[in-house]
Formats: C-alpha cells, sequence, structure tokens
C-alpha cells in the first residue's frame, strides 16, 4: 500500500488559500471594510466560500431523487465559478503590492501558530482520533451513489443525521476523490491540508482581530501589542486543542466561525464611523453555519439575539435594519431544522419570525414612521427588553421543577450547568459540583446587576463582549435557564456551552488591547494643548 506525497495536500491548500484571499480581498472591498493588512481577506474569503455553497446547494438538498456524489460534482463547478469570480474582478487583488511588512506578520503570527499547535498536537497524539472522522468519510464515499434528502427515508441521513448536508463533508470527499483517495490514504490527504488551513485560518482571524482592535500610537506599543495578544490567542488555541478541538472537523471550523463573527460585531460597535455592509456580510458568515454544525442552529440564534442588544446600545437608531441582515439567513436554516428534527412548534413559531421579519422590512420601506416607534420603545425600556426572555425561561422551569418535585440542587443533573462539563479535569466530582454551582448562580446574579448597570458604561471592545457574555449567560446558559431550553431544543446539554467558551475566549483576547489602549489615550490625553490662565504678553 503506498502512501499519497505531503505535496500533494500541500499544492491544494495553497491553491485554496489563493482562492481564499482573492475572494476575501474582493468581499471586503464591495462592502467597504477598511483594513490595513490584506491577509485578514483569507478568513473573510473562507467562509464566504461555504456560506456560498450552504446557499447554492441547499435548495437541491430538498430534491429526494438526487444521489449524494451529484453534491460532490455540484461543489465541484460552484468551485469553479467561485474561480471565475474572483478572475473577473482580479482589479482587486492584483493592484495590492502583498510582498511587504503585511506578509512578514502574517508569516510570523502563521509559524508560530504552526509550531505550538503542531507539538499541542503531537504530545496528545490527536491524530488518532482521526479513525472516527475517516469512517464517516468512508461511509459517505460508499453510499455516494445513495439519494440523500431532507424529506425521504434516505438511507444516508438515518446513518448520519446531518452530516451528508454540511458542505465540510462535501468539500473533504470531493478533495479525496480529487486525488483517488483510498480509505487507507485518507489520512494522507486531510490531515496536513486541514492542518494547514486550520493554521492559515486562524492565523487570518488573528490580523482580523488585530487590525480591528489595535489603537496604538507608537511603533514600539504596537509590536509589543502584537506579542501579547499572539501569546494569549495561542494559549487560546492551545486551551481549545486541549478540549479535543480537532482541526478536521466541522464542530472546529463552526467554533472559529463563533469566533470571527463576534470579532466582526465587536468592531462594528467600537469604530467611531458606521460599517453599514458590515451587518450583511455577517448575516452572510453566519447563514453558511450549516456548512460546519447544522445541529448547532439554536446556539447560533442565541448569539444573534445578544449580538442585536450590543448593537442596540450602540446604534439606538436604525438598529432593526441590522438585526434583519444579519438573521435572515440563520432563521431560514432554523426553520428547516426544526422541521427536518420533528420539532414542529417550533418549525411554526420560528417560521412565523421569519414572516415576521419579511413583514417589518416592508414596513421600512413604506411606513418607517412604525419602525422608529418600536426603536424608541426598545430604547426606553432596554432593562425590561432585555429581562422578558430570561424571566419567561426561568419561571417556566421553576414550574417545571416544582411540578416534578425536583430540586435545583440536584447532581443528577449537573450536565445541565456547561462550567460542570468543562471542568472534568477534577477527580472528585462533589466538590467539582458544588464549586462550579456556586460560580453558576454568582455569574447569574452578577449577570442580572449587570443588565441595570450596562448604559452607564461606555462602549468599547471590553464592555461589548462582557455585554455579550453576561445577557447569553443570563437568557440561555445558566443552570435554571437550560432546565427549560433543553425540553425544547434536546440537543442544548450536548453542546456544552460551546458558544459561552469561546466568548470567554474572545473575552480573554480583548482584554490586551483595552488596556494597550486605554493607556495609549491617557498618554494622548496628556499631550493636549494646555491652556495658561494669567498669561501677560508684556512679560515676554
Amino acid at each position: 500500500m503506498e502512501n499519497i506525497s505531503i505535496l500533494v495536500p500541500i499544492m491544494l491548500a495553497l491553491a485554496y488559500i489563493f482562492v481564499f484571499y482573492a475572494s476575501g480581498v474582493i468581499i471586503l472591498e464591495l462592502i467597504k471594510f477598511k483594513t490595513k493588512n490584506p491577509f485578514a481577506s483569507i478568513a473573510a474569503g473562507f467562509f464566504s466560500y461555504f456560506t456560498f455553497i450552504s446557499i447554492f446547494t441547499f435548495p437541491l438538498q430538498l430534491i429526494s431523487v438526487l444521489p449524494y456524489v451529484f453534491f460532490i460534482y455540484f461543489l465541484w463547478s460552484i468551485t469553479i465559478v467561485y474561480i471565475i469570480f474572483c478572475i473577473v474582478f482580479a482589479k482587486y487583488w492584483l493592484s495590492l503590492n502583498f510582498l511587504n511588512k503585511n506578509l512578514i506578520i502574517f508569516l510570523f503570527v502563521f509559524l508560530i501558530l504552526g509550531v505550538v499547535c503542531y507539538f499541542e498536537y503531537k504530545v496528545l497524539n490527536t491524530t488518532s482520533e482521526f479513525s472516527r472522522h475517516k469512517n464517516i468519510l468512508s461511509i459517505l464515499s460508499w453510499l455516494k451513489d445513495n439519494p440523500v434528502s431532507f424529506f425521504n427515508n434516505a438511507t444516508l441521513f438515518n446513518f448520519l443525521g446531518f452530516r451528508p448536508f454540511q458542505g465540510w463533508y462535501t468539500f473533504e470527499l470531493a478533495l479525496l476523490m480529487l486525488t483517488s483517495a483510498q480509505s487507507y490514504q485518507y489520512q494522507d490527504v486531510l490531515i496536513p491540508f486541514t492542518f494547514i488551513i486550520d493554521i492559515v485560518l486562524c492565523a487570518s482571524i488573528f490580523i482580523t482581530m488585530f487590525e480591528s482592535f489595535e489603537k496604538t500610537f507608537s511603533k514600539t506599543n504596537k509590536f509589543i501589542l502584537l506579542l501579547v495578544s499572539l501569546f494569549t490567542f495561542t494559549i487560546t488555541k492551545v486551551g481549545f486543542i486541549y478540549l479535543n478541538d480537532n482541526f478536521w472537523t466541522g464542530d472546529t471550523i463552526f467554533s472559529y466561525l463563533i469566533f470571527y463573527v463576534i470579532i466582526l460585531s465587536l468592531r462594528y460597535t467600537t469604530l467611531n464611523y458606521r460599517e453599514r455592509k458590515v451587518p450583511i456580510f455577517i448575516g452572510l458568515v453566519m447563514g453558511g453555519y450549516i456548512s460546519f454544525a447544522w445541529n448547532s442552529s439554536y446556539q447560533v440564534l442565541f448569539i444573534i439575539y445578544c449580538i442585536l442588544f450590543i448593537i442596540q446600545k450602540k446604534y439606538s437608531q436604525n438598529f432593526t435594519k441590522d438585526f434583519l441582515k444579519i438573521s435572515l439567513f440563520a432563521i431560514v436554516d432554523l426553520v428547516f431544522f426544526n422541521l427536518v428534527s420533528k420539532y414542529y412548534l417550533q418549525t411554526i413559531l420560528f417560521a412565523a419570525l421569519f414572516l415576521l421579519l419579511i413583514v417589518t422590512s416592508y414596513f421600512m420601506s413604506k411606513r418607517y414612521a412604525a419602525v422608529v416607534k418600536f426603536e424608541t420603545f426598545v430604547d426606553r425600556r432596554i432593562n425590561l427588553v432585555t429581562l422578558i426572555l430570561p424571566l419567561g425561561f426561568m419561571i417556566v422551569s421553576i414550574a417545571m421543577a416544582l411540578k416534578n418535585n425536583k430540586s435545583f440542587v440536584d447532581p443528577q443533573e449537573s450536565y445541565l450547568n456547561f462550567l460542570y462539563v468543562w471542568t472534568s479535569f477534577s477527580s472528585n466530582d462533589v466538590l467539582r459540583f458544588w464549586v462550579t454551582f456556586v460560580v453558576a448562580i454568582s455569574i447569574l446574579v452578577i449577570s442580572f446587576i449587570w443588565i441595570f448597570i450596562r448604559k452607564k458604561f461606555k462602549i468599547n471592545i471590553l464592555s461589548a463582549v462582557v455585554d455579550l457574555v453576561l445577557i447569553n449567560y443570563l437568557t440561555f446558559y445558566n443552570p435554571i435557564v437550560v432546565r427549560f431550553i433543553n425540553l425544547i431544543y434536546p440537543m442544548m446539554s450536548q453542546s456544552n456551552g460551546l458558544i459561552m467558551i469561546v466568548e470567554g475566549a474572545v473575552l480573554i483576547n480583548v482584554l490586551a488591547y483595552w488596556c494597550f489602549n486605554k493607556i495609549e489615550n491617557k498618554k494622548q490625553n496628556n499631550k493636549g494643548i494646555k491652556i495658561i490662565k494669567n498669561f501677560n504678553w508684556l512679560k515676554l
């Protein structure tokens, strides 16, 4: 049995990186997204590519007679169209001189992340876990001539759930077919390819974060901030690897997508000017989550709901437009997720929400005065609006517990607390339960207090991400609320609070920028013009 040369996946990875780079530059130029380092566009191109795949393959997945292999060939045709798009708008990326310090910074970030993550994977022997992923791809390859659809008794759907509909698996299988790899050669192609893509994507997300939040004036401080931020980002990445973050899976890319969306949202709400087209781009990226994790549909809805509040805090006018742009694609995905999962009540609810968004968009073009009244009401009663959902969920959860004679302090239901799940390294389960329970309730109390004082804090990258974390925790992730949400969304407990973990990672990474920017602002204020009182020109 011969192995496939490592040069094959490396060349394929370089080809795709170029496509992501070129398309990302074009997209960021079209939405007027200002960035000094063009390598931030790789992440934009990557997520846009999979959104493109999702938009064009999703309608075809409703047809019950199409075999799975059709989608593999269709993905190739979409990729060709995507490349043509890059060629047609080549003037945007051909005009850039990327052979400068920006390339050096990107390569430096890439090398640091690559070396550290490579040795971390080696220490943990993560590649030994590839066999399960290979088995899934083998089943997909074996049954590729079978029809796949949401609405028939399809063999693939019965075997693998939503995986056949996720563009990431189709993308990987297309690579394997392109290289004529057999099942025993899957590792030779996918591990090098996905590792390179993973590190390049992370490096591009880091560059996006650095370019968005760095406000230093001194070159020395800028370089120090780069090192501190890269160190923090690398530690975060290593932490996710330790928590079983396998770079070849779609779930890992989904966590990057959430991280990237939060960065874009923080940028949008902390700049001194309003980037009008960025909400559309955020919405497109969010809508493409089905390429990586269909089962995380509700988690995407949760993060969209909380992003609305940080946008409203920054822009009390026209935030409804932003909400429509960000949520429309994701809610369509959520409607079909509920329908396929046979959650019919939720299907009706979110279909009604989708229709409400369409009606709202109509009123915004015809009778905008009604929308202005709504936005004014929300701004004046923002505390009430923020608390409606969490209080409603908590009342229902408490009623359920009382009806079933259950206690909220029950070690048998510790899975409802994601903090307990993520502290599995502790061997003392009783101590672990009580510590995480006390921490969870403490954060819940802090979240309640925060709702009433949040408007006193001027919006910046730190207050915005704290806003996001605490509102999300209060509304969807505290142990009391999760009891009810787990009833309507049984996969909630399986998510293990991934969104909260990603938000916590963003918070940790943002701290360095907030500290440096605060120090720089103080220095600039001290350098301001001083007015000397009692000045007499005759004394000169």
